[in-house]
C-alpha cells in the first residue's frame, strides 16, 4: 500500500483513481464461531486458522476465546477457577462466572474485550500508520459469541467483513462427546439443556445467533470432513476456485425467497421441495388462501372487476382485511381472556385476587401457544398443496426445505406425503412433532424408518448472490483461470474509510484533471 493512498490522489485517469480507492477497501476478516457445547466449535477454528495461514496467506492472530476472558477476569466478580475434577460442574461453573460477568460489566463485556484484543493485534502487526488503519491480511477467530448482543456489536464495528460461522451436530453426537471427555449422563443433560434454552438476562442463547450465521456446518463425522467444509466456504469466500451452490444450498435459497413473499404479519416462512432426484419441484410461503387456489398477493391488489367493470383491490391478506389484525393472536387472547375470567367467577379464588392476576399467570403456559386460529396456510402445506393442484410430481422420497422447523400440525401432513427428509434453518419450540408423530419422525441422521428432521449446512441463503456471483473473471484465453490463493481479496469487504474521505479523494481528482487536462 503506498502513501499515496492515504493523501488526496494525483492519478492522471479513472482507472487509476478506482484503483487507489478500491486499495482502501480491507482485507482483514473476522470470523465468529457459534454453536452448542460439544459441537466441535473449537475444533473448526483451528482449522480454520490453519487453512487461512497456510493457503491464502494471512497472518492469522491467536484464536480469542470468550472463556480464556472468563478464566483472566474471574477476581473482579470475586470468584476462583473452578478445578476440573468433574467436567460437568466445571463448565457450568464457568457458565454462571461468565454470567457474573456480563451481569456486572454488561452483556457485551467479553466481546468487547475481544474487540480490545484485535485492535492490539493490528496494532502490533503494523496496521495503523498516523492513526489511519492500513489494508492487509489479517484475520481474527473468535470462540466462540454466546448472546445476540455481542454478534450486533462485531456486525456494528466489522460490517461485512465479519463472517459468522455456525457450527453444530446432533445430540447424540454431542452427549457422547461430552461423555468421552469425562461427563456423566445427569451434567450432560444439564449442559445441552442450559446452552441451549437458558433465558437468564445475562445468561447464554445460543439458538437465538446461531440461527443469523453466513455459514452452517454440521460437524457429526471425521475430521477431515469439518475441514474440507471449511476449506469449500474460504474458497468461496475468496473465488478461489468456481463452486456452485450444492441442492440444500440452492433449495433453501428458494425456500427463503419463498419466504420473502409472505405478508404474515407473526413470522415469514419458506418452503421448498426437491424430489429424490434432485429436482426443485415445489416453493410455498405462510399466506392467506384465495378461492380457486392458490395464495392472495401483491398482485391480487389490482384486478378488473366485471361486476364493477372497474380496477379493485382483492387482497384480502390478514394486514388489509376487516380489522387488518393477526386473527391467531386475536383468537388465542380471547381465549385466555375467557379462561381467567371463568377461573375469576368459579369462587375457588381469595378475594384478593383480581382477574388479571389469573390471565398474567395464564401466559405462557401452552393455552398461550395455540396456533391453529390463523388465517394463513402454513408454507409447508402450501408447497405440499401447489404440486396436488398441478398434478406434476410425485412427493415419494422427496425432501422438503424450510427456513422454519415445522409445527406438529404440517408434521403431520409431511409424513402423509412420503416425504422422507426435513431440512431447516430456524428452530421453532412450540412444534409437537417428534412428541406426537415420534413413530413417523426422527432426529436421528441415521434412521432410514422415519422421517429425518435435520439442521440445514451450507452457505446461508441471504448471502447467496454475493458468493456464488462473484464478478471475477472465470476464464484466460479460453482456459480456465488459475488463481494464487495469496493474492485473492475476500468476497466480504469493507470501506476503511467514511464517504466523506472518499469524496475529497475525487475531488482532489477533479481538480487535477481541470488544471492540468491531458
Amino acid at each position: 500500500m503506498s502513501d499515496a493512498a492515504l493523501k488526496p490522489l494525483a492519478a492522471s485517469n479513472d482507472d487509476q483513481l478506482a484503483n487507489s480507492i478500491s486499495d482502501r477497501l480491507s482485507q482483514e476478516l473476522v470470523f465468529a464461531l457459534v454453536g452448542p457445547v460439544a459441537s466441535g466449535v473449537s475444533t473448526a477454528s483451528a482449522y480454520l486458522a490453519e487453512t487461512l495461514a497456510n493457503k491464502y496467506k494471512y497472518r492469522v492472530a491467536d484464536i480469542i476465546k470468550l472463556s480464556d476472558f472468563i478464566r483472566t477476569e474471574l477476581p473482579r466478580v470475586g470468584l476462583t477457577e473452578p478445578p476440573r475434577v468433574a467436567l460437568g460442574d466445571y463448565i457450568q461453573k464457568m457458565q454462571d462466572a461468565g454470567n457474573a460477568l456480563r451481569e456486572k460489566f454488561g452483556r457485551n463485556y467479553l466481546v468487547e474485550k475481544a474487540i480490545e484484543k484485535i485492535f492490539t493485534y493490528r496494532e502490533a502487526e503494523g496496521g495503523f500508520r498516523d492513526k489511519i488503519v492500513l489494508p492487509g491480511r489479517r484475520a481474527y477467530i473468535i470462540d466462540s459469541l454466546k448472546n445476540a448482543e455481542e454478534l450486533q456489536l462485531l456486525r456494528q464495528i466489522y460490517g461485512d467483513t465479519l463472517c459468522l460461522i455456525g457450527v453444530f451436530a446432533p445430540d447424540m453426537v454431542r452427549k457422547q462427546r461430552l461423555k468421552n471427555s469425562g461427563a456423566v449422563d445427569d451434567d450432560i443433560r444439564k449442559i445441552l439443556d442450559r446452552d441451549e434454552k437458558e433465558v437468564l438476562t445475562f445468561g447464554q442463547q445460543t439458538r437465538d445467533i446461531f440461527v443469523e450465521a453466513d455459514f452452517f456446518i454440521c460437524n457429526d463425522k471425521k475430521p477431515e470432513e469439518l475441514r474440507q467444509k471449511l476449506e469449500r466456504f474460504l474458497d468461496i469466500v475468496f473465488d478461489a476456485a468456481i463452486h456452485t451452490p450444492n441442492t440444500a444450498e440452492m433449495a433453501m435459497y428458494a425456500a427463503d425467497a419463498a419466504a420473502a413473499n409472505s405478508a404474515c404479519m407473526s413470522r415469514q416462512v419458506g418452503v421448498a421441495i426437491v424430489s429424490k432426484t434432485g429436482e426443485l419441484i415445489s416453493v410455498g410461503r405462510n399466506d392467506v388462501p384465495k378461492f380457486k387456489g392458490g395464495l392472495y398477493s401483491e398482485d391480487d391488489q389490482s384486478v378488473y372487476s366485471e361486476k364493477t367493470k372497474s380496477i379493485e383491490d382483492q387482497d384480502n391478506r390478514c394486514f388489509k382485511w376487516q380489522q387488518k389484525i393477526c386473527h391467531n393472536d386475536n383468537r388465542r387472547s380471547g381465549i385466555l381472556d375467557s379462561v381467567a375470567i371463568q377461573i375469576f367467577k368459579s369462587g375457588l379464588l381469595k378475594p384478593s385476587v383480581k382477574v388479571g392476576d389469573v390471565r398474567n399467570v395464564l401466559a405462557g403456559t401452552p393455552v398461550d401457544n395455540l396456533t391453529e386460529f390463523s388465517r394463513s396456510i402454513h408454507a409447508e402445506m402450501e408447497a405440499i398443496l401447489a404440486v396436488a393442484r398441478e398434478g406434476r410430481h410425485s412427493l415419494v422420497g422427496a425432501t422438503l426445505y424450510t427456513t422454519t422447523y415445522p409445527c406438529h400440525n404440517c408434521a403431520r401432513h409431511v409424513v402423509a406425503a412420503g416425504i422422507t427428509n426435513v431440512v431447516y434453518i430456524q428452530p421453532y419450540k412450540k412444534s409437537l412433532a417428534i412428541a406426537l408423530h415420534g413413530d413417523a419422525i426422527t432426529e436421528d441422521v441415521t434412521d432410514n424408518t422415519r422421517v429425518v428432521f435435520r439442521q440445514y449446512g451450507g452457505v446461508a441463503p441471504r448471502n447467496y448472490h454475493k458468493l456464488f456471483r462473484p464478478s471475477s473473471q472465470r476464464k484466460k484465453d479460453g482456459k480456465v483461470l488459475e488463481r494464487n490463493a495469496a493474492e485473492l481479496v475476500p468476497v466480504f469487504r469493507m470501506p476503511l474509510d467514511g464517504p466523506v474521505e472518499y469524496e475529497a479523494k475525487v475531488i482532489a481528482e477533479l481538480e487535477a484533471k481541470e488544471q492540468n487536462p491531458s
